[in-house]
């Protein structure tokens, strides 16, 4: 495993999500096939949400073909149960009841029954996968192997014995679950828990105290209770919440709460609640909601599935139970591999992953998806780390624009929760982006349409920040192994120094000098820093498999490169215990194929000769690697084994002992049971047979790793042990086991505890080589692309430049480079450069946005090439820009667009909602708008000016003009208005309309958007569009271009029809159309393929013109990127100052005038002024 070796002293199960469900599909077009990826998938809200709110562009819905992961497979089989519960006829009726089963803890006797003869019905079906296959369900739920049917099928056989249950077993069962809700009642006493408040999106200030006292409500009583007359008594255990991985005891996570997984704005954004409310008088309609969402989103799964046959299935749900990292490398390496993998199905397993051969070898007739274009890793990163996950899931994600891999955090990292992924990165964003091929998506757009309401403006994030992240190729726009692939390459010293920085900072856990840093920090950032310093992600198997990937990437002389990373970690003296791990980095390494010469074993003869080896005097071969196992009595564990869980999460390393020579190993293998060896010499085998009771068993702990043969011989006079990670300790374990938390030694030749293999032992008679290779196949020798140079910075941290190699081959190019011809190059967006030779024109790719107007060009005419050198232009050090048009991105992905940093919606399953006749009760809207402006923006906008700069902040400004028509629209300000138009100030002309009819909930991403219709502006609609007044919302020349390049964003994010083939984004192959135009009306710059779709309702209101030229658009805000800049504040910090708006126009910013006589009304310029006054002279009164 790649992650270390964890005790599990105490493994929590999470029987329902922590977090609102999500819609997987929004960031593909609606008309591709999804192939989803769930990792840690916990319960199926994602699942059910995404049937409900996928946008189809046709009668027949997107088909859905999702793979689900969870380590726990008492997880699996609620989903499955769900599933098949849904699956039956008058599964409508009894939706109720399969609420209750699924979400209370404590049943009524009908919900009880419910469950009871499901499981009957499903127990024999889990016999074989013959029979599952034969079975009603399989048409909709699949299993990846027969271990997960039968680990799921175990936890249907327990539910179903608790019918079994005479009245003594009945009555302890009772009393164990009542004892397990009773503590966590009593640890959540004295607390206001908010775990769901999140859940409320940008009503969560709102919903402090309602939900704090549903939690303790729902721990006290089992039930969610939405006040209804007719609930009826729960005094049954629900025995899905009593078994799970812990075995038989009571272990539901301490902050479950079942409304958590749903979107609790609903229930909220009309109730006419203020911003300070302190009441729980929420509760019963928030649970109303809860349930309201759940028969909804589970009415969408029953159409589906009871309308669909096995071979026509538009929801397909696949189940596998094992831990991730394991998975993905087993599916990975379906290509390349058979079905039987040589990877450990989990942490403290021997069994190895075999999938179903039917559904996953190159010759299975209906294969499953082994690549995905969704990946939901959930927030494994807060267990796994990330490197990890992004290491063993970036080659699952299908090569295409549209393809998105999701990540998220809870826990809070680094210095600064907001920028906790800079930590979890172990490096800066675009070099690591180089490196691993993915970036996330508001890196390069500098903004996002999720919103982080919940967590910015909160007090206190000590406990917890959730950020959710989205990640993307970075050959967006352009496919990979084309001509246009952009070729990366590194020098060989720069690429080793930045490798030894990532290995520094990936271990940097043993760095003594930071550990000591920390102690000088205010006390709540150093609790947080040295919490998180105490969860230990990363082995030197996790860096091997870091640069195995990196090598598909990246070109370079690879040889030179693991030469300088091995001299540099060797000589390295910041890491305390790195020269330790030394022999387990170099071991991993070489078996991830990176060659050690030094270390290659000589020859065996010469070994022979030494009469007095204690080792490997049997074998015939002795390999470079082999596997030392060792097995640990069960006494040795037993005496610290309360100490052990009471520590939290402490992990095991291996170590070799040799006089004063010391080699550690975190890079080891577990489980408990009995080993059973065979034969001699390299033919000894051994076969673990496991105690399934594990830790609580009576079984020895059996554990395992790879070490170099040269270094086994070189210390095969010492002796090897089993301890516990010195940063793990506690002084208890301190005290039993001394400062080096040694639990067990034996000399290496001691055979009744060591054995030496050529494999790792398993469960069966498969085998796990030592030498497995750990990587695809290298890269081609072949240049595919344009090759891109990196250059570094001097410190090696961040990328300076990227340097485009273009060889001019074309006869007329080379021709008017002979004859020395101006060579010129051009900016065409963020990451694409036009160089022209005279007519000879090249376009070129880069992998990151650069900065062309500022590149270096070297021209080689005879050797005929040219350099462009140009400096990275993403920067973490964010300042306001003029032109940001090129970070509205949009692409072609088959044929139809696809969008960068801009999630998809259905508006028809966004809820509208009315305005509150209270204004206070309304303040949750603006507050939630303003945070589109980060900490620097607001400054500025105080202070009229930009600071430290003369040119526009267009960003600002766009947000600004967001900001005036969603405030305008809910009437915050003054009267609603809701028909606006955008005028450049410089042209003196309008360019476009923007009607809304609704401000909708976009419930999955915690923000409002505004139901929209667009329409270009022509002279010739004057007088034919039935509108009293106009907002004209003005815009400068800059502004203009943003707007240009937003607006068919936010068209195609709600497109539910079809482009057509004469679509003028495929003629012109540009989208926006024009790009250049500025506010040109005559030149549109969104196709038309959607004018005119679903207008009837303009046509009542607007008149004929408004329908026939009017294209719907989700019109969002456009959030400030948390890790970017500072975001957020206290309630109060972030009101809008009364009277800092244009009273006309709506837009602040700009230096504003008062009304001579009132001295109140504000405008920006005495157009503004004049265009008022109709409106507010009825108001106007002396000051």
């Amino acid at each position: 495993m790649s992650h270390p070796l964890y005790w599990l002293g105490r493994v929590y199960f999470y029987p329902v999500g922590n977090t609102s469900a999500v819609c997987l599909t929004e960031e593909l077009p609606p008309e591709h096939k999804a192939d989803v990826l769930l990792l840690g998938c916990g319960d199926p809200r994602h699942i059910l949400y995404t049937v409900y709110a996928d946008m189809p562009t046709s009668h027949e819905p997107r088909k859905l073909d999702i793979t689900c992961c969870d380590v726990d497979a008492a997880i699996l089989a609620r989903n499955t149960l769900l599933f098949t519960l849904l699956a039956d006829e008058g599964a409508e009726v009894r939706l109720p009841r399969i609420w209750n089963v699924f979400y209370h803890m404590m049943l009524d006797e009908d919900s009880l029954s419910v469950l009871i003869e499901q499981c009957r019905k499903l127990v024999p079906l889990a016999e074989s996968l013959d029979s599952w296959r034969q079975g009603p369900y399989a048409r909709v739920v699949t299993m990846c192997n027969s271990d997960t049917l039968s680990e799921i099928g175990r936890f249907w056989k327990l539910w179903l014995g608790t019918s079994s249950f005479n009245v003594t077993q009945a009555e302890q069962f009772r009393e164990d679950f009542e004892n397990g809700m009773k503590n966590v009642r009593k640890r959540a006493e004295d607390s206001v828990v908010t775990t769901s408040m999140r859940s409320a999106g940008p009503l969560a200030a709102v919903t402090v105290f309602a939900v704090s006292e549903h939690f303790k409500r729902f721990w006290m009583t089992g039930v969610t209770d939405d006040g209804s007359p007719a609930t009826k008594p729960a005094n049954n255990p629900n025995p899905t919440f009593a078994f799970s991985l812990f075995g038989d005891e009571f272990a539901v996570h301490y902050g479950t709460d079942p409304i958590s997984g749903f979107h609790l704005a609903e229930a909220l954004a009309s109730s006419g609640l203020e911003l300070t409310n302190k009441t729980a008088s929420a509760i019963p309609k928030v649970v109303r909601t809860a349930r309201q969402q759940f028969s909804t989103w589970c009415k969408a799964v029953i159409r589906r599935v009871q309308n669909s046959s096995a071979s026509s299935a538009s929801l397909v749900v696949r189940m596998y139970a094992g831990e991730a990292l394991a998975f993905c490398q087993a599916l990975g390496s379906i290509n390349t591999a058979a079905t039987h993998t040589p990877i450990f199905t989990a942490s403290w397993r021997r069994s190895v992953v075999q999938l179903d051969g039917t559904l996953y070898s190159l010759r299975a007739p209906s294969p499953a998806p082994t690549s995905f274009n969704v990946i939901e890793t959930s927030n494994l990163l807060d267990h796994l780390g990330l490197l990890n996950l992004l290491t063993a899931t970036i080659p699952l994600l299908l090569d295409s624009p549209s393809s998105t891999l999701y990540t998220e955090a809870l826990l809070p990292a680094g210095h600064s929760p907001a920028q906790g992924i800079l930590d979890h990165m172990c490096g800066d964003l675009s070099t690591s982006a180089l490196l691993l091929g993915v970036v996330p998506s508001a890196y390069i757009s500098r903004f996002t349409t999720r919103s982080n309401t919940a967590e910015t403006t909160r007090e206190s994030h000590r406990s917890q920040y959730y950020e959710r992240l989205t990640w993307k190729h970075i050959n967006f726009g352009h496919l990979s192994n084309s001509s246009h692939e952009a070729e990366i390459s590194f020098t060989a010293p720069q690429l080793a120094r930045k490798l030894f920085d990532i290995y520094l900072r990936m271990f940097s856990g043993e760095d003594l000098r930071k550990k000591t840093a920390i102690l000088s920090l205010d006390k709540p950032r150093a609790e947080r820093l040295i919490n998180s310093s105490m969860i230990i992600h990363y082995s030197r198997r996790s860096f091997a498999l870091l640069l195995s990937h990196i090598r598909t990437r990246i070109r370079s002389d690879w040889n030179r490169v693991i030469h300088d990373l091995e001299v540099l970690i060797r000589q390295d003296r910041t890491l305390i215990t790195g020269s330790n791990f030394y022999q387990d980095t170099v071991c991993q390494l070489y078996l991830a194929g990176f060659g050690l010469p030094r270390f290659s074993l000589l020859d065996v003869g010469k070994f022979r000769s030494q009469e007095n080896l204690p080792i490997f005097q049997s074998w015939s071969k002795v390999p470079d690697v082999v596997t030392i196992v060792l097995v640990v009595p069960h006494h040795v564990i037993a005496k610290v084994q309360s100490d052990l869980s009471d520590t939290g999460t402490p992990f095991f390393q291996c170590g070799m002992q040799l006089g004063p020579m010391h080699a550690a190993f975190a890079s080891i293998s577990g489980s408990f049971g009995k080993l059973k060896v065979s034969g001699e010499g390299e033919n000894k085998v051994a076969v673990v047979v496991e105690d399934r009771e594990g830790i609580n068993g009576t079984s020895p702990m059996i554990v395992s790793f790879p070490v170099l043969s040269s270094t086994l011989i070189y210390m095969s006079r010492g002796t090897v042990g089993l301890a516990i990670c010195p940063a793990s300790g506690n002084p208890a374990l301190i005290a039993k086991l001394g400062l080096h938390l040694s639990l067990f030694n034996v000399p290496l030749t001691d055979e009744r505890y060591v054995h030496i293999l050529t494999s790792s032992p398993t469960t069966g008679n498969d085998t796990i080589n030592s030498e497995y290779p750990l990587i695809p196949p290298k890269l081609d020798t072949e240049s595919q692309g344009h090759p891109i140079h990196v250059e570094m910075d001097e410190s090696n941290t961040e990328v300076q430049s990227l340097t485009a190699h273009i060889n001019i081959a074309d006869p007329t190019g080379q021709a008017s480079l002979a004859t020395g011809c101006a060579v010129t190059v051009e900016q065409l967006s963020l990451n694409k450069a036009k160089l022209r030779v005279d007519r000879y024109e090249h376009v070129i790719f880069f992998p990151l946005p650069v900065d062309v107007a500022s590149a270096k060009l070297r021209i080689a005419r005879k050797s005929k090439y040219v350099e462009v050198v140009a400096p990275m232009a993403l920067t973490l050090n964010v300042k306001g820009e003029s032109d940001i048009t090129g970070n509205f991105r949009m692409a072609f992905d088959r044929g139809v667009p696809a969008l960068w940093s801009m999630h998809r919606v259905n508006l028809d399953r966004c809820p509208s909602f009315k305005l509150s006749k209270s204004r206070k009760a309304f303040d949750w809207l603006g507050l939630h708008v303003g945070l589109m402006f980060s900490q620097r923006e607001r400054t500025s906008r105080q202070q009229r000016v930009t600071p430290g700069s003369t040119a526009p902040d267009t960003f600002k400004n766009l947000k600004d003009s967001l900001y005036t028509l969603f405030v305008t629209v809910a009437g915050s300000n003054g009267p609603t208005q809701a028909e606006f138009a955008l005028w450049d100030s410089e042209e003196k002309r309008r360019y476009a309309m923007i009607l809304v009819t609704d401000i909708r909930l976009d419930l999955g991403s915690h923000a409002v958007v505004a139901d929209s219709w667009i329409i270009p502006w022509s002279n010739d609609f004057q007088g034919k569009l039935k509108i009293a007044r106009t907002l004209s919302i003005k815009t400068d020349v800059h502004e203009s271009a943003a707007w240009r390049h937003l607006l068919p964003l936010f068209i195609e994010r709600c497109r539910t029809w079809k482009h057509k083939p004469s679509c003028e984004y495929l003629v012109h192959n540009s989208v926006p159309l024009y790009p250049g135009a500025g506010s040109d009306p005559k030149q549109v710059s969104w196709c038309s393929c959607g004018m005119g779709i679903g207008t009837e309702m303009l046509r009542e209101r607007y008149g004929s013109v408004a329908a026939k030229y009017a294209t719907r658009a989700a019109v969002s805000p456009l959030f400030a990127v948390s890790y970017m800049e500072k975001v957020g504040g206290t309630i109060d910090d972030l009101a809008e100052p009364a009277l800092t708006r244009c009273a006309a126009c709506g837009k602040g910013g700009d230096p504003l005038f008062a009304c001579s006589k009132c001295k109140r009304a504000k405008y920006c310029s005495k157009d503004c002024q004049m265009k008022d006054w109709k409106t507010h002279k009825k108001n106007c009164v002396l000051a």
